[in-house]
């Protein structure tokens, strides 16, 4: 295997240490760069079986999106979902790519800035593109996603505290009962339950369900602290928060 320390490590695999995402490949672990870039997904397609059916890893996600094998792999990806909508506007295409209700997309105005880059309207069918005109479509999504690189490492030269994270939590189960991960309202993940516990053990009252779901409740718990630690009280569980979670209490 070639993660000595973690024997069941797979393609696809990710873990959340302190709100920071490290994803596993083959012999390569990707780390510091944008989602995008991290899970080989240049247009951060969801997980579906869409997704897996464009070639990503089956039953794999970090956070709401598919972890991909290859770059290119991802890229092409994005370039069958827009060929499968030929019947759709670029308007059309992208409320349904990046629907208004995931975080802070604006689906009209990505569609304007698709268009422009293109030199068409926003009402041109994606049928009505030739072949250069919908690689430069998947292009033009890269960028708005953010595609920004970070580092890769093998498995003898992982940062220290990832390798003794491995070594500390090596088995599947293990480490996603230690998982943390970047959090914010609409999350739901194994690692959300040690934000609402360690929310709990601090006072918050009533306590909240540990149930994995980062909802309103959660996301109000975590301003209180925020509020209490003298950090930024944007409800949003990042490296700084978990940090400041995971002190020793007085």
């Amino acid at each position: 295997m070639p993660w000595p320390d973690a024997p069941d490590m797979e393609p696809g695999d990710v873990i959340s240490i302190l709100g920071a995402d490290h994803v596993f490949y083959e012999d390569t672990m990707r780390t510091g760069g944008s989602l995008s870039w991290n899970n080989q997904n240049p247009g951060n397609i969801t997980r579906s079986q869409e997704a897996e059916s464009y070639g990503a890893y089956p039953g794999k996600h970090n956070d709401i999106f598919a972890v991909f094998p290859s770059e290119e792999t991802g890229f092409e990806a994005v370039r069958r979902y827009l060929a499968r909508r030929g019947d759709k506007t670029i308007t059309e295409a992208m409320h349904l790519y990046a629907p208004a209700k995931h975080g802070s997309n604006d689906p009209d105005a990505y569609a304007q800035r698709i268009a422009a880059s293109l030199g068409v309207g926003t009402h041109t069918t994606l049928a009505g593109l030739d072949d250069a005109q919908l690689t430069a479509f998947a292009s033009a999504i890269q960028q708005v996603e953010g595609w920004r690189g970070g580092r890769t490492h093998g498995p003898h030269d992982l940062p220290a505290h990832i390798a003794d994270w491995l070594a500390a939590f090596p088995g599947r189960a293990e480490r996603a009962a230690a998982d943390q991960p970047f959090a914010r309202r609409g999350t739901v993940a194994e690692g959300v339950k040690n934000i609402q516990r360690r929310l709990n053990e601090l006072g918050w009252d009533p306590p909240l369900d540990v149930d994995g779901n980062f909802g309103p409740r959660t996301e109000a718990a975590a301003r209180w602290f925020q509020t209490n630690s003298g950090l930024s009280p944007d409800g949003i569980v990042g490296n700084k928060t978990w940090r400041r979670l995971m002190e020793p209490q007085e």
